[in-house]
């Protein structure tokens, strides 16, 4: 009988998934609920695996051809991938092109997504749980990541630097990527990587190397700056990251962690100092100013 039941509900949600035309948010609703709640009572949840691939496709179709469409069609790409990749883990789909899908997903605009911190934690348990594999996919997400921590916002470059250093050490076969130097001239070297491609085995990153880390030292958030300066150059005693503590930072989290380092400094009657300047400043007007020398301060 307990049987029956799970095959009369997932009867049931096959027949409603043939609709024509379901609306935008019923469909983003829809697949929330099935990876949450149905695939685990299905007899045969492996039937769901076709709606999901559609969904995905259809997503990714919506976030490249319109600009009003490019949050939307994410966050159904982003629970599309999610319930495959349930189906992958739980129930033995075998769906080559899940890592390419999971590629083609890493842009910028996905750190403003509803459902952002789902798509990180795919991202990492999907990378960190898988050790077998190649290393040119490994490059291809470690070069995208380093862009994305460039593009992006504080909060997702912290994130995106933490699962770089995590992946570094776990593939030593991609350390090529840290130690790769220029030419003997002027230390400069070509970037070979090709970024528009979604094939991995076509990007070329193990070729390529992490200059972006160079440019992130020089980072106007010190967090960021710090953890490029780290990445890569950790010894085999140093902890891996947890990446959960990662993934739920906003500006305001931020915002509020600094605050409150500063207020810590400052207690026991001693004033912490904020730095405003590079300079200290001796007029109120710069020294080009029609208006300079008029009002100096000691």
């Amino acid at each position: 009988q307990s049987y029956k039941h799970r095959n009369a509900l997932q009867e049931a949600w096959l027949s409603a998934l043939r609709l024509p035309n379901l609306p935008p948010r019923t469909q983003k609703l829809v697949l929330q609920h099935l990876s949450t709640y149905v695939l685990g009572a299905c007899p045969s949840p492996l039937r769901f695996a076709e709606y999901f691939t559609q969904s995905f496709k259809g997503g990714t179709a919506v976030g490249k051809n319109t600009a009003a469409g490019t949050n939307s069609g994410g966050i159904t790409a982003i629970l599309s991938l999610h319930g495959l990749f349930i189906l992958i883990l739980h129930h033995k789909l075998e769906y080559p092109q899940f890592y390419t899908s999971l590629y083609q997903l890493l842009h910028p605009r996905i750190l403003y997504t509803k459902h952002r911190t789902r798509f990180l934690r795919l991202l990492s348990k999907s990378l960190v749980g898988n050790t077998m594999l190649p290393a040119y996919v490994i490059a291809s997400f470690c070069k995208r990541l380093c862009r994305l921590a460039l593009a992006g916002p504080p909060s997702g470059g912290l994130f995106a630097l933490a699962l770089t250093s995590n992946l570094l050490r776990k593939h030593g076969e991609c350390a090529c990527l840290i130690h790769r130097s220029g030419n003997a001239e002027d230390g400069l070297m070509e970037d070979v990587f090709v970024e528009d491609v979604d094939d991995l085995a076509q990007t070329r990153a193990l070729e390529s190397s992490l200059w972006e880390l160079s440019a992130l030292e020089k980072h106007y958030h010190p967090a960021i700056s710090a953890l490029a300066k780290s990445c890569g150059t950790e010894d085999d005693k140093t902890a891996m990251y947890d990446i959960e503590d990662f993934m739920a930072h906003t500006y305001k989290s931020l915002f509020d962690q600094e605050r409150k380092r500063i207020e810590a400094s400052g207690k026991g009657g001693k004033k912490s100092k904020v730095a405003l300047t590079f300079q200290q400043p001796n007029d109120l007007f710069t020294e080009n100013d029609i208006f300079a020398g008029m009002m100096k301060c000691s």
